[in-house]
């Protein structure tokens, strides 16, 4: 009777032990959370996990899609590319520059009406004749460049789900990241670095075609 109860206690203890090794193992592995880009300190992102080799050395930061990506580094949409569309160079949007908060893709609340009025904009004006847009994600000089470029793609991401939620339609909105390679203001001090953490809306004008082509 004592031996067959140390041999259920031996079982016993020994399945909690089997138990308790098996939580500790499957805690060590991060439990995988959409949205989330492991490879950018977990922040929280709005468009795609960027794979390994989804940075374009030398290049802009874009979407990760295959052959969907341009040498240009544009992000495309399912109706082709529009690099061949003239930009207007952010002077349509001007006074619409997003501003972001240093390391921070999230867009403030006083950022908000910003993309409110391009949204409002871009479908009473310049959706019915045909035109679309380009975000431009910028970031200030600090960090590393790949770290930027990477940064500057999350920025643009961020106003594009923003447009796409306030009804514009997702192939008539590309992205493209510089970095920290276009500054807005040269300088290296907080005045500077805070116009340089920017999203700027570019206006595309679809091409004219020959009517011989």
């Amino acid at each position: 009777m004592n031996y067959n109860k140390l041999v259920v206690n031996l079982l016993t203890a020994t399945l909690i032990l089997t138990a308790v090794v098996g939580c500790k193992k499957a805690q060590q592995r991060p439990t995988p959370i959409p949205g989330l880009n492991p490879a950018v300190g977990g922040e929280k992102t709005t468009g795609p996990i960027m794979p390994p080799g989804g940075l374009l050395p030398g290049g802009p930061v874009v979407t990760p899609g295959g052959p969907d990506v341009t040498s240009e580094g544009y992000k495309l949409d399912p109706n082709g590319p529009k690099t061949d569309w003239p930009s207007d160079n952010g002077e349509t949007f001007q006074s619409q520059i997003v501003y972001f908060d240093f390391d921070k893709s999230t867009i403030k609340s006083s950022e908000r009406p910003k993309v409110e009025e391009v949204a409002r904009r871009m479908k009473s004006e310049f959706l019915p004749q045909g035109k679309a847009l380009r975000i431009e994600g910028h970031c200030d000089e600090r960090g590393t460049e790949e770290y930027n470029r990477a940064l500057g793609e999350r920025r643009a991401l961020a106003v594009r789900e923003m447009l796409i939620h306030l009804g514009l339609a997702p192939n008539m909105v590309e992205t493209i990241s510089y970095g920290e390679d276009r500054p807005a203001v040269p300088g290296h001090n907080e005045a500077a670095w805070s116009k340089n953490r920017r999203a700027v809306f570019d206006l595309l004008t679809p091409p004219t075609r020959s009517a011989n082509k």
